[in-house]
């Protein structure tokens, strides 16, 4: 069983556009928001989207979705609302922050209410003369008696090569159901033209707990 978590990543050169989660909170009217499909080689296809929105410069509002059908027609889903909240000062190394939000799953269109509270850590990182950043995002999901308590712990670790690519590996790992499952995600991000928007390529390979690889494609923007 797999016992620890690696980094998983979201990066930016410093300045540029901030990946999903982490500790770092959004400017006060200053959003993004990723979308993303997955599809594995037997056809197995699932979406993602995420949003991030400043309330105030120490308050973000946000919401994570996700929606996916394997071969069989076997179908299962997830959306939260949540707030996230600093813990660290805003000019520590160190990033914290912690997040509380409620929403509902399913399974098969089986809907069960939920809620979910969370811990992040990162900081910006650099490699000779390249930066980034280094994530690790966790989480807590607690569905009604339909559905089993999901326990999250991801990495990121990330690099940009210039302004218009950047690097990222990611691990993220599931303990549910009395099963832990791993993926190994790495993505090229592309950032065409004035940096508004960013097109992510990559895959998803299982390390544990079964399943398919999984090809990505995914579409950031900041607002």
């Amino acid at each position: 069983m797999m016992r620890f978590i690696a980094l998983a990543l979201s990066l930016v050169l410093a300045g540029a556009q901030a990946a999903p989660a982490g500790p770092w909170l959004r400017e006060k009217g200053k959003g993004f928001i990723a979308t993303s499909g997955n599809i594995t080689q037997e056809k197995d296809t699932s979406g993602s989207a995420y949003f991030e929105y400043g309330l105030r410069d120490n308050i973000t509002l946000g919401a994570d979705l996700f929606y996916g059908i394997d071969r069989t027609l076997q179908q299962s889903g997830s959306g939260i609302v949540f707030l996230r909240f600093p813990i660290s000062k805003p000019d520590a190394t160190h990033k914290w922050a912690w997040h509380v939000g409620v929403g509902a799953r399913s399974q098969n269109r089986i809907f069960t209410p939920a809620v979910e509270a969370g811990i992040s850590w990162g900081r910006g990182i650099k490699v000779g003369e390249r930066y980034g950043w280094a994530v690790i995002d966790s989480s807590l999901n607690i569905p009604g008696s339909d559905l089993e308590t999901r326990i999250k712990l991801d990495g990121t670790i990330g690099l940009g090569f210039g302004d218009h690519f950047k690097g990222m590996a990611q691990v993220f790992t599931t303990h549910q159901g009395g099963e832990v499952f791993a993926k190994f995600a790495p993505s090229l991000l592309i950032i065409p033209g004035k940096g508004k928007y960013t097109v992510q390529i990559g895959v998803e390979i299982p390390v544990q707990g079964g399943g398919d690889t999984e090809f990505k494609l995914g579409l950031w923007r900041d607002f």
